[in-house]
């Protein structure tokens, strides 16, 4: 008999994880049609049209798209998307002759300054710590050496890049000749990419940026998301198409956030790298100015004259 109960005892723990499984699942399920009837009360198109950023399809502008550094290759890990730029002629970054900023909140992922290290390319890695952590900057100290190539610098998240360039920019006696090759923008805050490019183009750093690339989160999950901040995200994005010229021609999705959204009702992705080109380095004589895709109204040979008359608008 008490061999018997033993038994009964041992297959009733055996099925023990199975129901706790599916009491996880059922939970789960009840969570999600939860949020499913959730009713949002603001204007649905100002986040629907938010989100169909994630739609669109890149302009065909660029016959030869190279890879820049050595992240994961399939581009998984909102940290490691591959780094697209573009070959065609006005838009080649010179080895030995080039200039990157890298803006970001990892301070021990370094694959992208290492690349443009081995490029011969200043690059200035622009650190941003959160206000409420700025106490604790030891922690935020990267974990790396300054060479004569790598220069890093730690601000608080809320300080002005644009007015820190400037400055770099008057320190290095840089003119509005001295183009940035390269920025890449990568916060992984969902707010704080759009606040810098903003601020960017209020400085007017746009004119001399080839190739921008972009992290852009906005999961749902995130609290802070107002109908405003969408609206801004949209109107940050028509102003870098409308006023600076900057084209979208590589859009890398994140397979991963993939998800229902409880405010459109359907899913949607929220995590994607953007990649822009400034159609203003694009030369006049390159046969790609004639494609139908590329219907810039502002494309002109770059030439000191030109960013001098930029840099006066």
């Amino acid at each position: 008999m008490a061999l018997k109960l033993s038994r009964t005892a041992f297959k009733r723990l055996c099925l023990l994880p199975l129901v706790l499984v599916c009491l996880f699942i059922f939970i789960y399920y009840q969570i999600a049609n939860m949020y499913r009837n959730v009713e949002y009360k603001g204007n649905i198109t100002v986040v629907q049209t938010a989100f169909d950023l994630f739609k669109r399809q890149p302009l065909e502008i660029c016959h030869n798209i190279d890879l820049l550094n050595v992240g994961d290759p399939e581009g998984i890990e909102l940290n490691s998307y591959p780094q697209l730029i573009c070959a065609d002629p006005g838009f080649q970054i010179e080895e030995n002759n080039c200039l990157f900023y890298v803006i970001k909140t990892l301070k021990n992922e370094w694959s992208l300054e290492d690349i443009a290290e081995r490029m011969g390319c200043q690059v200035y890695s622009l650190l941003l710590i959160p206000p409420h952590q700025s106490a604790d900057a030891e922690e935020f100290t990267p974990v790396r050496n300054q060479s004569r190539f790598i220069h890093y610098f730690r601000l608080n998240e809320r300080d002005s890049v644009g007015h820190f360039i400037q400055q770099q920019q008057q320190q290095q006696n840089q003119t509005n000749e001295t183009f940035i090759d390269y920025m890449m923008i990568r916060m992984g805050s969902g707010q704080s990419e759009w606040r810098i490019v903003s601020d960017l183009a209020e400085r007017n750093q746009l004119d001399r940026v080839k190739h921008l690339s972009m992290g852009v989160n906005l999961c749902p999950d995130r609290s802070s998301f107002t109908e405003s901040h969408f609206q801004f995200v949209i109107d940050v994005d028509q102003q870098l198409y409308d006023r600076w010229d900057m084209k979208l021609f590589a859009l890398a999705n994140d397979e991963d956030t993939f998800v229902y959204n409880p405010v459109v009702k359907e899913e949607t992705y929220c995590a994607s790298q953007f990649s822009w080109i400034n159609q203003r380095f694009r030369r006049i004589d390159d046969p790609q100015c004639q494609l139908p895709g590329n219907d810039s109204q502002h494309t002109e040979p770059v030439t000191s004259q030109t960013v001098a008359l930029l840099a006066n608008r």
